[in-house]
């Protein structure tokens, strides 16, 4: 397992990424949606980046994905009217 992700490269993100995305589409309610974005996001990055190691390739995504999920309830608490707490 090691050695595979001592080889993760930009093409593997953006697999992930494809097949977070066909897996939203039968409706996991958006969450897989910004999870596939996220290593979308993450596979342009690599690929600039190949040198990238691949520990911070994985924190990069949780990053990106929790990110977006907080910005996403934010999103959604601020258009229902909610305070922000």
């Amino acid at each position: 397992m090691i050695e595979y992700l001592n080889h993760l490269s930009a093409w593997d993100w953006l697999a992930l990424a494809t097949a977070l995305l066909i897996l939203e589409v039968f409706g996991a309610g958006g969450y897989l949606l910004r999870s596939g974005l996220a290593a979308a996001s993450l596979g342009v990055l690599a690929y600039a980046y190949p040198e990238l190691p691949w520990q911070w390739q994985l924190c990069l995504f949780a990053l990106l994905t929790s990110l977006s999920a907080l910005l996403w309830r934010k999103r959604q608490r601020n258009a229902n009217g909610l305070s922000d707490r």
